[in-house]
Formats: structure tokens, C-alpha cells, sequence
């Protein structure tokens, strides 16, 4: 019997949170559905997403992104730092989905930030800013010095240059949640081999209804920094 490799609809996507325990509620919804549509319009021109994998929008970079929610609790009302945020993943998702944070989307390529500040305005989410920077120099200045409790990254980068990168903006007691494929033992034992005290979770991505992420390799990496 064949099996179905369509891409997900947004439907399917939703469908796939209500089973493993997120409700995201109708507006939030409808939102991030007309966030999804800027998105694609937007990338024809600014490459926010590879070209060739636009139609597994819903399921490549929307469903692991809502995913954290499912695999981690965030405390309401938190300040979040989405770090090297591109095309505002997951920040932009989150700022829709959980309109208590406050999320301060972070890049260095300035062509990215002003295409999120773009969806931002569009979509009129008051809890979303852009910034444009450069973790590392940015940390060293007020008012970012210190200042997030919880820090997210969807990068290629090694964990031990997250760490790096991030080491100024985040509060001494932070938590960071990476998105992380494949083979990752190395990563993580050469970051604790270094870093001192920092608690590593490492999260299979395994979700009731959709096996790729798991059959993938795909893993949420939190790194508790604790009281340093």
C-alpha cells in the first residue's frame, strides 16, 4: 500500500498540535495562516526559505517551530531573544501563537530584518520587535546586556558558538532552546567539556501522528545555564 508524501496543509498541521496537546486558538490561527501567505510572497523577492522547498513551508519550518510548544513550557509573559531569526523563525511564530511574550527577533543581515519588520507591521503584533546587530556586540550594550531569560536559535551552527554568541544577552540563569538535526553527541560533549554547570535536554522531535521528525533525526537541544 502506498503511502501519501504530499506536503502538510495547514489543516493537517493544526490537527497535529490538537494531538499532542496544543490548542492554538482560532485568531492565533487565521494569523498565522496569513503570516505563512506574506512569508511565501515576500520570499519571491528576499530569500527568507529555499525556493525549492516553498510548498513544505507548513511542514519543514511552521510545524517544528510550533513544536517547541509542545516539547517545552514557556513561562507567560517571558522575554524571548530569537537569535539569527532570518525570516522569523520561530520568532514570528511565536509572537503569534503566544501573544504574552515579548519577542525581540535578532539578525545581522539587515536585507532579513527589514522583511520581518515588514510582517510585523503587517500583521500588527504589538509583542514582536526586530533588531539588527550582532549578538555578541549587542550584549556588550545597554539595554541588551544581560537582559533575556530565554534565548531560541534555528541555526547550523555548533552549539559551543550559540553559546558564545549569546553568552552577553543572556541573563546568568537563561535557557536556550536550539533546533538541532542529526548526529549531535559530539556537539553536545565538546559544549559541556567547556561550559561549566550548563544542563543539556536533548528532545527526539517525536510527535503523535507525524513520524518525520523523529525518523529524521530532528532534536530540540535546551541548554540551562542556571545561576553561573
Amino acid at each position: 500500500m502506498s503511502v501519501s508524501t504530499s506536503p502538510l496543509k495547514a489543516a493537517e498541521v493544526r490537527r497535529i498540535c490538537l494531538e499532542n496537546g496544543l490548542e492554538v486558538q482560532d485568531q492565533a490561527w487565521q494569523l498565522l495562516e496569513k503570516w505563512a501567505a506574506l512569508l511565501l510572497e515576500i520570499n519571491q523577492s528576499v530569500n527568507l526559505i529555499s525556493r525549492k522547498e516553498t510548498d513544505l513551508l507548513w511542514e519543514k519550518q511552521i510545524l517544528p517551530c510550533l513544536s517547541l510548544l509542545v516539547f517545552r513550557k514557556i513561562k507567560e509573559g517571558a522575554d524571548v531573544c530569537d537569535f539569527g531569526t532570518g525570516g522569523g523563525l520561530p520568532g514570528m511564530i511565536l509572537a503569534i501563537v503566544r501573544p504574552d511574550l515579548r519577542l525581540t527577533l535578532l539578525d545581522s543581515r539587515q536585507k532579513k530584518i527589514l522583511v520581518v519588520q515588514q510582517m510585523i507591521e503587517s500583521l500588527k503584533l504589538p509583542n514582536a520587535q526586530t533588531v539588527l546587530g550582532r549578538g555578541e556586540e549587542l550584549g556588550k550594550q545597554r539595554p541588551w546586556r544581560q537582559r533575556f531569560p530565554l534565548v531560541t536559535a534555528r541555526a547550523v551552527a555548533p552549539l559551543i558558538d550559540l553559546v558564545r554568541w549569546t553568552s552577553n544577552l543572556r541573563k546568568q540563569e537563561a535557557v536556550m532552546h536550539v533546533f538541532k538535526g542529526g548526529e549531535i553527541k559530539d556537539e553536545v560533549t565538546a559544549l559541556t567539556k567547556i561550559v561549566s554547570g550548563v544542563k543539556v535536554k536533548k528532545s527526539l522531535m517525536v510527535l503523535k501522528g507525524y513520524s518525520q521528525f523523529a525518523e529524521n533525526q530532528k532534536y530540540l537541544i535546551s541548554l540551562d545555564f542556571g545561576k553561573q
